[in-house]
């Protein structure tokens, strides 16, 4: 017994006559007397009996019928829903990315798929590039965006650059040096300094130290450390707080007006470029490309956004 046949015995139950079932699955009579009979075998029931030259249904048949109906409307929904999954429109997707770009990207990104796929199931990690790569490679997630330069020496990974970002210093725009012009590192540390602690690489770490003359080591001279970028974020808005970040992790509070870049000399002269890793030996499913696709069109529009800033 098979599909073919139950999609033969439906029609035969949804049409008056032999021939106008047969018609409607393309079958010429004989052959779907034949195909009938099979099933009949095959169940050891009769299916149908003929009664005023017309063929109706045995209760056997009437028994079977939501049966036979559930059998080919899940073949139809299991077809449907791989083609689906080929194309890119269904199925699941674990992906990460730091709490930094939960403005630029995550916010935007969630809102995007939940619209344009429906149909996609989402597991979404946020966390600095480190976890993610430990989740990446114990292949709990498919892929991540973050610091591409991860890649360099781990040849396990292939990563596809998509966003450089600057570094500056950010205060609140109601803070007294929102609107100095000549600002150095002596003024910037009578105030309190935050940082999201591991968002920064060791060479960042180091070239911050010798830029500004921090002997006694970088995280020492900020009086807030957090993981959670969007903690030390609200700390500009609810005190007198300055952070160095991203560029990218500011453009919506920058837009805003809430938050200002200072003009801090010497200049955080830093670059990390963003991107997304996954490893080399994992064949993503289509989903997969059409979220990182997604991904790099947020990367387009916020690249857009970045450059009509003042002062950027």
């Amino acid at each position: 017994m098979n599909t073919r046949q139950l999609k033969h015995f439906i029609a035969l139950l949804d049409n008056p006559s032999l021939s106008a079932a047969a018609e409607e699955v393309h079958l010429s009579q004989p052959a779907f007397s034949r195909s009938i009979r099979a099933l009949e075998e095959q169940l050891n029931v009769p299916l149908f009996t003929r009664s005023d030259r017309r063929l109706r249904p045995t209760p056997y048949a009437l028994a079977w019928e939501a049966t036979a109906r559930r059998i080919v409307m899940n073949e139809n929904e299991g077809k449907r829903h791989l083609q689906m999954m080929q194309s890119g429109k269904s199925g699941r997707v674990a992906l990460g990315m730091g709490s930094s770009l939960m403005d630029e990207l995550i916010c935007p990104l969630l809102d995007k798929l939940l619209r344009d796929l429906p149909e996609v199931q989402i597991n979404f990690s946020v966390d600095t590039s480190a976890p993610l790569l430990n989740l990446l490679r114990t292949r709990q997630i498919d892929f991540f965006v973050g610091d591409a330069s991860i890649a360099r020496y781990q040849q396990d990974l292939v990563v596809e650059s998509l966003f450089t970002c600057g570094f500056a210093w950010y205060a609140s725009s109601q803070h007294p040096l929102a609107k100095t012009t000549d600002i150095d590192i002596a003024m910037i540390k009578a105030w309190p300094m935050v940082i999201a602690a591991g968002y920064f690489d060791p060479a960042v770490v180091e070239h911050m130290e010798s830029l500004y003359d921090l002997h006694s080591g970088l995280y020492q001279h900020f009086r807030v450390m957090s993981n959670d970028f969007q903690l030390v974020r609200h700390l500009l808005d609810s005190s007198d707080a300055i952070l160095a970040a991203t560029d990218i992790s500011m453009i919506r509070a920058v837009e805003t007006g809430k938050v200002v870049k200072l003009h801090v000399s010497p200049p955080l002269a830093l670059t990390l470029t963003l991107g997304i890793l996954r490893l080399a030996d994992c064949e993503l499913p289509p989903v997969c490309e059409r979220v990182m696709d997604s991904i790099r069109q947020c990367f387009k529009h916020t690249e857009i956004r970045r450059a009509q800033l003042p002062n950027q």
